[in-house]
């Protein structure tokens, strides 16, 4: 089977989704933000404020490419990594489906809110929903699927397994 990418906003239940999927489909889990931190032995925003936007983007490129010759995985994509280089949903998209999971912005606020996440760091919630806009019309865009996730994130999966198992994702 086609690799399954999950991308979607900040908060917006990426990785729970897949853990769920890979769990009851026995599919690889791979999440690129845990990848990148194994492989730097670094946290998100300590990368961020060691190296910087452009090095991040970099690793998510490179972790993208690495993947190309695999299958059968569940792939938990970065908020950004999918929108940071148009190169990367060309990726995504080649070696596999790229699910949208959208996700109400209030639904994300309340789980990132109190996070250390390099981009919504200082920022007001204003900015960070001015952000979500931006991103919300590029994943409709690049996405194979769109699955509301405004539940919970075993809700959503359940959808995504029935797609996966009615053949209408592969």
């Amino acid at each position: 089977m086609k690799n399954i990418y999950l991308c979607g906003f900040m908060g917006c239940g990426k990785t729970s989704v897949a853990k769920i999927i890979s769990k009851k489909l026995k599919l690889k889990l791979i999440d690129t933000d845990i990848e990148i931190q194994k492989a730097k032995n670094m946290n998100i925003f300590e990368i961020f404020q060691k190296h910087g936007e452009q090095y991040f983007r970099n690793l998510e490129t490179e972790i993208l490419k690495d993947l190309q010759n695999s299958s059968d995985c569940v792939i938990s994509t970065g908020g950004g990594t999918l929108l940071g280089r148009p190169e990367n949903a060309k990726l995504a998209l080649s070696g596999g489906n790229v699910v949208f999971l959208k996700t109400p912005f209030e639904t994300c606020w309340e789980r990132i809110k109190n996070s250390q996440r390099p981009l919504i760091f200082k920022k007001t919630m204003s900015d960070i929903k001015r952000l979500f806009n931006e991103r919300e019309k590029k994943y409709q865009r690049i996405a194979s699927v769109c699955l509301i996730n405004d539940k919970s994130s075993s809700c959503c999966a359940k959808k995504l397994i029935r797609l996966i198992k009615n053949r209408d994702i592969l």
